[in-house]
């Protein structure tokens, strides 16, 4: 079997250069609140985001801001302008061109001026200048991008009853506790990883909006299942002990309290409720959840992107 790619950061150097000049500086500025920045790990690489969107991606080589976010002409989306270039069309290789050089100048106000708080800004702008493009023009939104990001800000200050550790975390197929069970997709996702802040147990969050999705494929039965055939049987604490890890590393980023810890005990499996404004369905989607057997616990993401024990 392959070496699985773990959610810490493993590699030396990265985490050396993160823990001084300017990556440092960056890391302590994204790590106020009041800036709307986020800090993930993804493994050996490390992404800041703002509004749902990479603003910042570290890797133990370089680091990264993605180009696209100058490029607002609504004639030409991004793959058919990479199909052009690809081809030879002068005006497409003429505007990568400009992309990589309006990126590489704002990179610049890190790598050579080492202004992490100038360089947030400027990003921030142009990020919010293409998001505004993407609306008025394209008529797109990236809303679901955001409100992740904000579940994960909300909820490491001690203001709700947990502390993401982790969105999106998908099993890998060369984990140890990877799926065995024949009703799935091979590679489960989970929503959110959190830490109960009055227990510390560590718990395996799967989020549902209104009633819409609690039937079918993507219901309550398959998440339980999901659950029961990857964490749920990591009798070795693999997934425990990774999640320590990373824990540890954001703690030393400053982005969670050192007095945050993890317990010593099996992962738990959680379904958390946001209802649809105006609903108040809460109650009935308890009831459907123990209707196809689940007995475990169910917390609710209120209008603040904060997640409670009721």
């Amino acid at each position: 079997m392959a070496d699985r790619t773990l959610r810490y950061i493993t590699n030396a150097s990265l985490l050396k250069k993160l823990q001084s000049g300017v990556l440092k500086d960056a890391l302590d500025y994204a790590s106020k609140r009041e800036n709307e920045l986020d800090i993930q790990i993804r493994g050996n690489y490390l992404n800041i985001y703002y509004k749902g969107g990479s603003i910042l991606k570290v890797n133990p080589r370089s680091f990264d801001f993605d180009k696209n976010y100058f490029y607002t002409d609504s004639m030409l989306r991004r793959t058919k302008l990479s199909d052009l270039a690809s081809k030879g069309n002068a005006e497409a290789i003429q505007t990568i061109e400009k992309l990589k050089k309006q990126r590489n100048d704002l990179l610049d106000i890190l790598r050579k001026e080492g202004d992490a708080p100038k360089y947030f800004d400027r990003a921030k702008f142009q990020v919010n200048k293409w998001l505004t493009f993407l609306k008025d023009e394209l008529n797109i939104q990236h809303q679901e991008k955001e409100e992740q990001q904000y579940i994960s800000m909300n909820n490491h200050n001690g203001e709700s009853d947990y502390t993401v550790l982790d969105l999106e975390y998908a099993v890998s197929t060369n984990s140890p506790f990877s799926y065995n069970g024949t009703k799935n997709k091979v590679r489960p996702r989970f929503d959110i990883i959190a830490i109960d802040n009055k227990t510390h147990h560590l718990c395996a969050i799967e989020l549902k909006k209104g009633m819409g999705a609690t039937g079918g494929v993507s219901g309550i039965e398959p998440h339980i299942d999901c659950f029961t055939h990857t964490i749920g049987r990591d009798n070795e604490g693999l997934f425990l002990d990774e999640m320590k890890k990373l824990l540890e590393q954001k703690q030393a980023f400053g982005y969670i309290c050192k007095e945050m810890f993890i317990a010593d005990c099996p992962t738990e499996f959680v379904f958390a409720f946001a209802d649809i404004p105006g609903e108040n369905k809460y109650a009935e989607f308890i009831k459907s959840c123990k209707g196809q057997g689940f007995d475990g616990k169910i917390i609710y993401l209120d209008k603040d992107s904060k997640l409670f024990n009721r």
